[in-house]
């Protein structure tokens, strides 16, 4: 585990039992809403929430669809949180890179305001793209930042900064991000204060 990976899982763990009353938490319902509004679902999908934290994504996507909800954080204070939460979905303590799922095993893959944490944005990428089904589709939700404060976040603030912030992306850095990993059609789009992305295998 990274020097930054390792921030996060202490940041996390320090507020994971009042994560929805945090400053954090309370960020965070906008893209969650955005999220499950938008996530397109089947009956009896395998589900894998990244990043999952206490598990509110995953119980808003299922109350869409009955679907297989599996959820891992590197947070252990998230994932008892999660499971205490909602005993009938999966939760485990793991990393997001490599992912321990087999080849073409998951239809939906989900990353809400998390995929500014990852150290290795491309091989996690990879990993989607070898996970998930024919057709199985990633969902991201993550901060925009306009082009000067992107700019201060990653070059100054988040090297100084204990939260286990890496890099905040643009809307095109994103799809290239995909794109580059054989991803067939990549989608994103802003809305309020984030960015949102849909890649299809």
């Amino acid at each position: 585990m990274n020097n930054k990976t390792e921030e996060s899982r202490i940041a996390y763990n320090k507020i994971a039992f009042e994560y929805d009353t945090s400053r954090e938490g309370q960020f965070t319902r906008f893209y969650i809403k955005e999220l499950s509004d938008t996530v397109d679902l089947s009956m009896g999908d395998v589900v894998l929430d990244v990043a999952c934290g206490n598990g509110t994504l995953l119980r808003e996507l299922s109350k869409k669809a009955k679907i297989q909800a599996n959820g891992i954080d590197i947070s252990e204070n998230m994932i008892d949180s999660a499971k205490m939460r909602y005993p009938d979905m999966n939760f485990e303590v793991k990393s997001c890179y490599p992912l321990e799922w087999s080849d073409e095993s998951i239809d939906v893959i989900t990353v809400c305001c998390a995929f500014h944490h990852f150290d290795n944005p491309q091989g996690f990428v990879n990993e989607c793209k070898r996970v998930l089904k024919k057709n199985g589709i990633v969902y991201i939700a993550d901060p925009d930042f306009r082009a000067v404060a992107r700019f201060v976040a990653n070059k100054i603030l988040f090297p100084l900064s204990k939260s286990g912030d890496v890099r905040v992306y643009s809307k095109k850095e994103l799809e290239e991000i995909f794109y580059d990993c054989g991803f067939k059609t990549v989608q994103a789009y802003k809305k309020g204060r984030g960015v949102f992305l849909k890649a299809k295998k």
